[in-house]
Parts: C-alpha cells; sequence; structure tokens
C-alpha cells in the first residue's frame, strides 16, 4: 500500500510553489524563499514505537519495514539505544547507517552519577558508602575499556559511518550485549552499545510517500534507568506514536502511565497495537476479548480519549516475508482452522494465497492504513501548514516590495523633468527610511517584552516545580520517620510513589505554558497591528497575508516526568545500616538528608523538563517574530530599492537625450518585468489562499 499518499500530494504542491516563487522572486527575495524550501526538505513525519521490554517492538518494526531481520530482535539483551528509521528524507544517503558516541562529559555523568547527590550524602548521611559506589562506577568503565581497548579514548564524541547497514553490524551497536566481559572482540554484539547515543538507519522504501523518522526506543520498564530516560526524551521529539504491547500482558500499570502522559498532548497521535496473538492458546477467540478488555481498562483510566486499538502479530508478517524452507513448514504447521476461523471473523474474509492470510492476520495493513490517515490529516502535517503561512507571509512582504519598486520605476519612466523625479524619490526614501525605523523600535520592543515572559515563565514553572517537589517529600515525613526511628532492618526498604507527583508537575507544566503562550500571543498579535497600521498609514496595498496562523506549540505536555517512576529509599539505608547498629543517631538530621537527597534525585528530571518547555516557548515565540519580521524586510527591501533608484537619477541628471533615451528604454523593460512579478507571486498566493481554507474546512 501507499503511505500518506494525500501528503505527498500536499509535499510536491508546496515544492512546486516554491520553485515558481524562486523563479520570480528576483535574486533580493530568493533567501527568504530557500530558507523556507530548505525546511520542507528536512520535514518528516516522526513516529516513536513504545512499549515494555520483550514487547515485541524490533520484530514489530521489522515487519513493519517489510523487513525480516534488520533490526535485531532474537539477541539477549534487548535493544539498548534509540534508533531512528531515517525513510526518505531527501538529504539523507540513500542507504547506511550512522552511530554516534556519547563525549566525555555526558559519559561521565551517566557512570559517575550526580556529584551535589554524593558530596550531601557524605556529610550528611553517617556511613554512606560512597567507596562502593565508585567502586561498582569504576567497575562498568573498566568493563568498556576492556571491551573497546585503545579506541575507548579515540571514539568518545565521535560517530561511525557506514554506506550499508546490516542486522550483525547493527547487533554491535544498539544491542546492551552479553555481561561477559570475554566478549569483547569487534564482531560481538553490544560492543559500541555502552557509548553509543543513537544510531540512525537511511533507507528508501517506495510504500512510504512522504519522508518519514521511525524510532525504535529501548522499553519504558528498563532495568537501566538511563535507557528509560532516553526513551522519554525521544517521545518529546516524535509526532506520532505507535504503543506496542503484549497480548499475554496487554495493560499493565507502566502501560497505562505512558498513555495517560501521551494523552494529555494534544498535537500528537497515539494507536496501540497489542502484539504477539500467535502465541495466544485461542487466538480467534482471545482476540475480540484482549482488544476488549484492553478499551474497558483504557476508558476507566482515561475516560476523556478514545484509542485507536489494533491487534495482530509481527512474527505472522515475518513469517510471510521470508523465504527459507523452515518459514515455509512453519506456515503450513500454523495454517489451520483457527488460522481460518479468526480471518473470516476479524476481517470477513479468508484469502487464498497463504501468505497474504498470514499478513492479513499480521495486521500491518491496518496499522499502516491508520498510520497513513494520521499523516495525511492528523499532527503529522501540522508543520505543513505552518510553512504554507510562512510562505503566504513572505509573498505578502515580497508583493509590496515590488510594489515599491514599480512605483520607483514608473516615476522615472514618466517623469516630467530629472528634478521632479529625483526631489520624489528623496521624499519617498525618507518616508520609508523613517517607516523603516519605526518598525524597528517597535519590533524590537516587542521582541524585549516577549523575551521576558518567555525567561518569566521558565522562572515561574521552576519555582512551581521545585514548591511541588518540597511538597510531595513533606507529605512523606511519617513514611520517613517510621523508616528512621523504628524499623532498622537490614533488608527494609521503601518505594516512594512518584506517579502522583508526576500528575501534578504536568498540570502546572500545562497552566503554565497556556499563560505564557496567551502573553506572548497577545504581545505578537500587538505587534504585528501596530506593524501593520505603520505601513498602511504611509501605503494602503499591504497584502493581509502576514497572519500569526499556525504557529508551533499550541500546548505542551513532556513526557520526561515518565523517566523514574519510582524512589527506593531502602538503598541509602542498608549502605549506613552498620554504621548505625548498636549507636544513637541523630534522627532529624537523618530526615533532613534523606529529604535533600529525594529532591536531588528528581531534580535532573526537573532540568530536563524546563529545557524542553523554554524551547517550546522560544520555538513559538521565535516564529511569531519572523513572522513580524517579514514586514520589516518588506520595507527594507523598498527602501534599498528607492536608494538604488535615487542613485541612479542623480547619475543620470547630467547625460545627453539620447543617452536617457536609451536608459528610459530599459527602465520599461524592468518596469514589465516587476508586472510579471507581482502577478506570478499574486497567482501563487491565491493558490496558497485556497489551500490554506482547504485546510481549515
Amino acid at each position: 500500500m501507499q503511505i500518506a499518499a494525500f501528503q505527498k500530494q500536499e509535499l510536491d504542491f508546496l515544492r512546486g510553489t516554491l520553485d515558481g516563487l524562486l523563479s520570480v522572486s528576483g535574486k533580493a527575495g530568493q533567501p527568504a524563499f530557500e530558507e523556507i524550501r530548505d525546511q520542507l526538505d528536512a520535514w518528516a513525519a516522526k513516529v516513536a514505537v513504545i512499549g515494555q521490554v520483550k514487547a515485541g517492538k524490533s520484530t514489530f518494526l521489522n515487519a513493519f519495514l517489510n523487513e525480516t531481520e534488520l533490526l535485531p530482535s532474537d539477541v539477549n539483551p534487548w535493544t539498548s539505544v534509540v534508533t531512528n528509521m531515517r525513510i526518505n528524507l531527501p538529504n539523507d544517503p540513500a542507504s547506511g547507517a550512522s552511530f554516534q558516541f556519547y563525549d566525555e562529559a555526558a559519559w561521565n555523568e551517566i557512570l559517575n552519577g550526580t556529584t551535589e547527590i554524593r558530596t550531601l550524602a557524605e556529610q550528611l548521611l553517617p556511613g554512606f558508602d560512597t567507596a562502593l559506589l565508585r567502586r561498582q562506577t569504576e567497575a562498568m568503565r573498566d568493563r568498556a575499556r576492556r571491551r573497546l581497548g585503545a579506541q575507548y579514548e579515540t571514539l568518545l564524541g565521535t560517530s561511525h559511518n557506514y554506506e550499508v547497514a546490516t542486522p550483525h553490524l547493527l547487533q554491535r551497536y544498539v544491542c546492551a550485549g552479553s555481561a561477559s566481559d570475554l566478549e569483547h572482540h569487534k564482531s560481538a554484539p553490544g560492543r559500541y552499545a555502552s557509548i553509543t547515543r543513537s544510531a540512525d538507519l537511511y533507507l528508501r522504501l517506495p510504500e512510504f510517500q512522504v519522508p518519514v523518522v521511525v524510532t525504535d526506543t529501548p522499553g519504558v520498564n528498563d532495568p537501566f534507568l538511563v535507557r528509560d530516560e532516553f526513551t522519554c526524551r525521544s517521545l518529546d521529539r516524535s509526532d506520532i506514536f505507535i504503543v506496542v504491547l503484549s497480548a499475554h500482558q496487554p495493560l499493565t500499570e507502566v502501560d497505562i502511565a505512558l498513555l495517560k502522559i501521551l494523552a494529555q498532548q494534544d498535537t500528537k497521535d497515539v494507536f496501540i497495537f497489542i502484539n504477539r496473538i500467535d502465541e495466544l492458546d485461542e487466538y480467534d477467540t482471545d482476540v475480540p476479548l484482549v482488544i476488549s478488555d484492553v478499551a474497558q481498562r483504557l476508558r476507566a483510566a482515561i475516560p476523556d480519549v478514545e484509542f485507536t486499538i489494533q491487534a495482530g502479530s509481527a512474527y505472522f508478517a515475518v513469517l510471510a516475508l521470508r523465504d527459507d524452507d523452515e518459514a515455509a513448514l512453519i506456515r503450513d504447521a500454523l495454517d489451520d482452522g483457527q488460522l481460518a476461523d479468526y480471518l473470516r471473523s476479524r476481517f470477513g474474509h479468508v484469502p487464498a494465497d497463504q501468505r497474504a492470510r498470514f499478513l492479513l492476520a499480521s495486521g500491518m495493513g491496518e496499522i499502516k492504513r491508520a498510520l497513513s490517515t494520521i499523516i495525511d490529516h492528523g499532527t503529522g502535517c501540522r508543520q505543513l501548514k505552518q510553512l504554507l503561512e510562512d510562505m503566504r507571509a513572505e509573498i505578502a512582504g515580497q508583493l509590496f516590495a515590488a510594489r515599491r519598486e514599480r512605483e520607483s520605476v514608473q516615476l522615472q519612466v514618466e517623469r516630467a523633468s530629472a528634478a521632479e523625479a529625483q526631489a520624489q524619490l528623496e521624499s519617498d526614501l525618507t518616508a520609508l527610511t523613517e517607516l523603516g525605523s519605526g518598525l524597528e523600535r517597535l519590533q524590537d520592543s516587542a521582541a524585549l517584552e516577549i523575551d521576558e515572559v518567555v525567561n518569566k515563565a521558565w522562572t515561574a514553572l521552576e519555582t512551581s516545580l521545585n514548591s511541588e517537589v518540597g511538597q510531595f517529600i513533606h507529605q512523606q515525613n511519617d513514611r520517613l520517620s517510621d523508616m528512621v526511628r523504628y524499623d532498622r532492618g537490614e533488608s527494609d526498604a521503601l518505594d516512594i510513589d512518584l506517579l502522583p507527583l508526576q500528575q501534578r508537575m504536568d498540570e502546572i507544566i500545562r497552566n503554565q505554558f497556556d499563560r505564557a503562550r496567551t502573553a506572548t500571543d497577545r504581545l505578537l498579535a500587538n505587534c504585528l497591528d501596530a506593524t501593520l497600521e505603520q505601513i498602511r498609514a504611509r501605503f494602503d496595498d499591504l497584502d493581509e497575508g502576514i497572519t500569526l496562523d499556525q504557529l508551533p506549540f499550541d500546548s505542551f505536555a513532556s513526557t520526561l516526568t515518565l523517566s523514574k517512576r519510582k524512589l527506593n529509599i531502602g538503598l541509602v539505608k542498608q549502605r549506613s545500616w552498620r554504621f548505625w547498629r548498636g549507636r544513637e543517631i541523630d534522627a532529624e538530621s537523618t530526615l533532613s538528608a534523606i529529604r535533600s537527597l529525594i529532591a536531588l534525585e528528581i531534580r535532573p528530571a526537573i532540568g530536563k523538563i524546563l529545557k524542553a518547555f523554554n524551547e517550546a516557548q522560544t520555538e513559538r515565540a521565535d516564529a511569531g517574530k519572523a513572522r513580524l519580521r517579514v514586514a520589516l524586510r518588506a520595507v527594507e527591501a523598498a527602501t534599498a530599492a528607492r536608494k538604488q533608484r535615487l542613485n541612479q537619477a542623480q547619475l543620470e541628471s547630467g547625460r545627453d537625450p539620447a543617452r536617457a533615451a536609451q536608459q528610459a528604454h530599459r527602465m520599461q523593460s524592468e518596469l514589465e518585468v516587476l508586472e510579471r512579478r507581482l502577478q506570478h507571486l499574486a497567482t501563487h498566493d491565491s493558490n496558497l489562499a485556497r489551500a490554506s481554507l482547504a485546510h481549515a474546512a
């Protein structure tokens, strides 16, 4: 099937329009449209495949990409590196792979943890065994060094690039690998995974009609929290999510928590794939029950969101794609009455071809149709709408500048005398210069106010989140006191559930962003109104194409709060137990230290949330300010044209009549070029306006 065929038409339309605009906009107007074309070439629908470890995400992706073993799926341990399949991106290589490694600073942070936490523990917690922690950290570093040998130091901060990507190659970079230190040879699975920051695979797949980036992530219940955090970072950069569940355990608490966070993000689309139905005892009867159970539990947990739920088997799809004898024998064994009953009850027919039966049962077709619809009509096309409005704004500015230049040429063509024309040009130049200066002051002032709103929102969010963390920790005081004062058993542990804190933080983030966005939008709108009013006071023909429509980030919700769901306080207690045994301790100081440690454990997540929040605010504000600058650039272009005409008029004032006639003929030709430019720009603007109305409808 063809995925996102409608969106391809949109892309082709925008590219064709840009090509036309570049051919008629003139040398001065081309850079703006070239910048938009670069953004268009970089556009891709961003899809993240997420779920728990061993839900079958890599097998699902192999089937989804019509591959049998591209991504490692049978290697134990599992995928440990975020892997991006970059499909049909115009500026990418046609094939191959690139693996980016951590630099020294990032690697030290992963291995050593937060120095601030360790220092506080040493100062306030008696018996805190930092030596043990340091030994464990160094053991991790030594293992990586033994695996990589002399390469270790030279690899950090670099990348490996290949023209061809093979399954064996990927195993070395994206799989966690064996725990054995003996597997250090270059071809061992996971050899480079410990220092691989991300992996990019370059693919050309005709089935995908538009550029798509599909991200395979480590599982969200990965025992290594750093991988869990990588997954959560990748979620903020994605627009569409395919949540892969296992039919054996289709909806855990972790899954529900993940879906709650994703469902809060209005600008993102989510649908669910229940994988591994082939492992159910009676999938012809069990699958409807599993789908119904998942739907019912989701309605109870997240009543305001309707999820699209599909079920299938990536294993069935891979079986259908394989050409080997073993796969043929397995297909024959599984191609029974149960499969036929399932197909008949679920899809209403049983294909005559065996491979077609397994492909239909796999659910890949349903998933691809759902994804195609989302890219065509959902949030996947949001950036294209923004680019369309950017193009309309640039056209409006260039129409204005072209009309001013036409006036300037017309004046010289029809001048009654050189002196009269020169006086008029000087007058117009003065007016345009004053207008440009006024607009620059207006927009600079608005930019300062917008930056102040962005900074204040960041500070207010930081204060609110830290306050919320403080209140949350205070609410744990009784449990912490009991642990310190009474229950001194060395095996005792205290798990603090962070979900209530996460939910409250999500609410604070959304509300703070809404307030900041409203204030920023108001300043942008006021500045745009004042800009257009100043221009219209001098010229009455500035088109309405400069708007603030389709700016990015109408709302914001970060997935980064998911990266740690529980805090285990027993670890600190166990390390200090031998010191406490038989001694009186300062319980209040110990409680204070533990509270500080909890706050410091949560602080890195807050820092990442604040960064993502600020990036979203800044991106929206910058997009709005860029629209405002279109009007200023139009006035500056008109001013430059007037200056050029004035210089020409001054140079020509002493020329003989014959040369003056030649100059008049040349300017008449320029006038015709400008008329054609205006017509073409107006035609493109009309076409874009119709497309914008079609999107709105």
